[in-house]
């Protein structure tokens, strides 16, 4: 059995949907394939067990009937923090067993940094991958020469466990320094590069339906405009003319302004609008609403202001999780655009 850790050196670089796309994948090639999260920090209730919100979707979208202890066997709170780490490897260590039973391939889906997060309980990144016999693949966000420092820092505590790494999220803007100075720089310390993957607006994209949880809005209407992708947030406070001209320029958008706004609120309904967030718990006019209905334009009714309603929202896109099926197709056909995934595989011995 082939034992693969995707890990990074950061949060919220890509593992999760690493581990799906590859895991779909090998399952088309007649693979064999396990997964689980040794170590979980968003507990989401499925029957009467506590798991992880990530492991359980990769879960589902493999097929996969793990058990809930099995799939995501330590889950990261305060009281956990006092639990001796013998324990919890044993723990890990259990539930492995029973997750890879009759596996040809285990992914090993890592939380945080590899190189810090699970410490205290002695499940870092690096001690699962060496107590797990595992093969490690990076996926990191890459804008920079100085995110080099970080993979190479992961390599010095890898050492030959280390297979390769995927540069994800790389912006146009940074796209030629990475090729440039990133990449020769890091194949001149042996580190194999696999692909680097460029910022994708769908991928990063958020519901309707998820910026409503997010922001606990009320949905006025348009209900059945719930699952529309959005792609741009525009917060309206200009004048009208203003806003009409930089309306019409930005598509998938969700527009946020003030619930007495109403001149804002047309103009956002005349051009392409995912969504309404009106803020400050001031219902909108009839004329809104109606126009709103007619489009199936969810209007979001939040009680706190703008600002803190884009703070919460940039939160929330700052930690975007693929959730929807569409996604995970569009992230198959994305990653096979622009990762090596035949040299993937024979880097971990998948194939010859």
């Amino acid at each position: 059995m082939i034992v693969v850790y995707v890990g990074s050196t950061e949060p919220y670089s890509g593992k999760t949907l690493t581990c799906t796309v590859l895991g779909i994948r090998w399952q088309r090639q007649g693979q064999q394939v396990g997964y689980m999260r040794p170590l979980g920090v968003m507990p989401t209730r499925i029957g009467e067990e506590l798991v992880d919100e990530d492991a359980a979707f990769v879960a589902r979208q493999l097929g996969l009937e793990t058990a809930g202890r099995d799939l995501c066997p330590v889950l990261l709170s305060p009281d956990l923090c006092h639990i001796d780490p013998a324990t919890a490897r044993k723990r890990l260590e259990k539930s492995f067993a029973a997750a890879s039973a009759g596996k040809e391939v285990m992914l090993l889906n890592g939380t945080g940094s590899l190189l810090t997060r699970g410490t205290a309980v002695g499940l870092d990144g690096v001690s699962v991958v060496k107590m797990l016999d595992a093969k490690a693949v990076l996926v990191t966000r890459c804008t920079s020469f100085l995110d080099g420092d970080s993979i190479i820092a992961a390599q010095r505590q890898l050492g030959d466990r280390l297979t390769g790494v995927i540069l994800n999220r790389v912006t146009d803007s940074a796209r030629q320094h990475v090729e440039e100075h990133v990449i020769p720089c890091l194949r001149d310390r042996g580190i194999t590069i696999f692909g680097l993957l460029p910022e994708d607006t769908v991928l990063h994209s958020v519901t309707v339906r998820e910026v409503a949880e997010a922001t606990g809005a009320e949905v006025m209407c348009g209900g059945d405009g719930m699952d529309g992708l959005v792609e741009n947030f525009v917060v309206g406070a200009m004048g009208v003319e203003g806003a009409l001209r930089y309306f019409r320029r930005t598509t998938r958008k969700c527009v946020i302004t003030g619930g007495d706004r109403s001149d804002i609120q047309l103009a956002a309904l005349e051009t392409p609008t995912e969504c309404l967030i009106l803020t400050g718990g001031m219902r909108p006019s009839h004329t809104v609403l109606a126009r709103a209905q007619e489009r199936n334009v969810p209007v979001l009714l939040v009680p706190q202001d703008t600002l803190s309603t884009v703070s919460v929202i940039d939160e929330m896109t700052g930690k975007l999780r693929v959730r929807e099926p569409s996604k995970v197709e569009h992230a198959l056909q994305h990653f096979e655009r622009h990762v090596d995934l035949d040299l993937l595989d024979r880097t971990l011995g998948l194939k010859q």
